[in-house]
């Protein structure tokens, strides 16, 4: 399955959040991978805390990206700050600093690289793989009930009901 590569760019506002989550989890179902609601959760919380992260700790515009390739989805968010990110020693009640540890949970791998202007953090997030579709051709075979076999028996209507 070749990569598949989204790219959208953010000013860098508190009130973009919410609709670029919403933005990454429509994309991936775009693209037709058969997301429930744990997964595309998982991957609203990641997207929210890399795009959050950058809006907080960075200036300027952002740009998100993501890279769909069998079983794996990589959601990359470039800002203008370069500072390392990390996650802090938290207290009960800090009401910040959860969002890497949050990503890190959630995330097959994680990290960030610094350049030239920048960084980039990204997370890599796990994808179901989407049951093998029965050919219409298939399906046909076994759309009677009762269809004659080669022992001059018919398909029961239970194994039937069981393929389709």
């Amino acid at each position: 399955m070749p990569t598949l590569v989204s790219h959208f760019a953010l000013t860098g506002t508190k009130e973009e959040l919410s609709p670029a989550r919403h933005r990454v989890v429509d994309k991936v179902r775009a693209w037709g991978v058969p997301l429930d609601d744990e997964t595309a959760d998982a991957i609203g919380l990641v997207a929210s805390e890399l795009i959050t992260n950058a809006v907080v700790h960075g200036s300027g515009p952002i740009t998100v990206t993501l890279s769909h390739s069998s079983g794996s989805l990589v959601i990359d968010v470039l800002d203008t700050n370069s500072k390392v990110p990390k996650s802090g020693c938290l207290e009960a009640e800090d009401e910040g600093g959860r969002g890497l540890v949050l990503v890190d949970f959630l995330a097959a791998r994680s990290g960030w690289k610094r350049v030239q202007g920048g960084k980039h953090v990204w997370a890599e997030i796990a994808l179901p793989k989407s049951a093998p579709a029965v050919g219409a051709a298939a399906l046909s075979q076994f759309s009677g009930a009762r269809s004659p076999s080669s022992r001059g028996r018919t398909v029961p209507s239970s194994l039937v009901l069981a393929i389709a």
